[in-house]
């Protein structure tokens, strides 16, 4: 189900020069680089044995073994059911829209898991336990799952407060300090109104937590931490199902390692809804 070929056409804009090189080489000559030593694959185009590595992490893998095993499946299985990723409401069938459903969200959890920072989301988790406040942020279809991790907070008993209101959240934030922490979701990062509210909060000096797709530029420069989930198309006009599933996912992993973090701290008062 995951693609290298896409994953590697999706951040290929992003690319450093080496890095296109070595996309380049793939996307031309996908089945040959199955068969080949990385020494091989670096003479060929024109990089190094490292880069070929770094190449190889930068899209969601391991290593160049890991890259190699990906692309052999995705070229010798039929790991494609076949479908339009588009669900047309007017033309498909009942049964047709389940399949594309469904299939669409397998492919952007399991796209999810292969470049998902683990790293990041454990720093998420620290910088929440240790904060005064969380103030969370998110419009749009982003509003329900930062509303979903408020709510996670406060079974937990921190003071979690969310808004899709961006002149509430700029007020908010011109009262907060450099112990509260600010955690924004966004679909695609393109809004004004979450530009404006992060710009707002680095001026205030707080920490801040971005969720959102891979390759959104503008919103890593503005944030300290910055979880990315796999960029994937909607799935019909202005409903972006399969990545509030994604963001969904991240938000429950998140949680539990919240939970761990404070049972690790011995502040089990924090832990007085959950058997862990």
């Amino acid at each position: 189900m995951y693609s290298v070929l896409d994953q590697i056409k999706k951040m290929y804009e992003t690319m450093t020069p080496v890095e296109k090189k070595i996309a380049d080489y793939i996307l031309n000559n996908s089945e040959a680089v199955t068969k080949m030593a990385v020494k091989r694959i670096a003479e060929e185009s024109g990089t190094s044995d490292a880069a070929i590595v770094r190449f190889s992490k930068r899209i969601g893998l391991s290593g160049i073994k890991a890259l190699k095993m990906e692309l052999v499946k995705e070229l010798t299985e039929n790991t494609d059911t076949g479908l339009s990723r588009t669900i047309d409401i007017n033309t498909d069938n009942h049964e047709l829209i389940f399949q594309k459903v469904f299939q669409n969200t397998l492919r952007s959890l399991y796209n999810t898991e292969k470049i998902i920072n683990h790293k990041r989301v454990i720093e998420s988790a620290q910088l929440i336990v240790k904060a005064n406040r969380s103030l969370i942020f998110g419009v749009s279809d982003s509003a329900n799952t930062a509303k979903d991790l408020e709510q996670k907070l406060q079974r937990l008993n921190f003071n979690a407060y969310f808004t899709s209101d961006r002149t509430l959240m700029m007020e908010r934030l011109k009262t907060a300090n450099d112990k509260d922490i600010l955690f924004v979701v966004s679909a695609k990062g393109h809004s004004t109104e979450v530009i404006d509210v992060l710009k707002l909060a680095k001026e205030q000096k707080l920490k801040t937590i971005v969720l959102t797709q891979q390759n959104v530029m503008q919103l890593a420069r503005l944030s300290d931490v910055k979880i990315e989930i796999s960029s994937e198309e909607s799935n019909v006009v202005d409903i972006n199902m399969t990545n509030r599933i994604s963001q969904l996912m991240v938000i429950d992993v998140l949680f539990f390692y919240i939970c761990k973090s404070v049972k690790d701290t011995a502040n089990y008062k924090r832990l007085n809804i959950l058997d862990i």
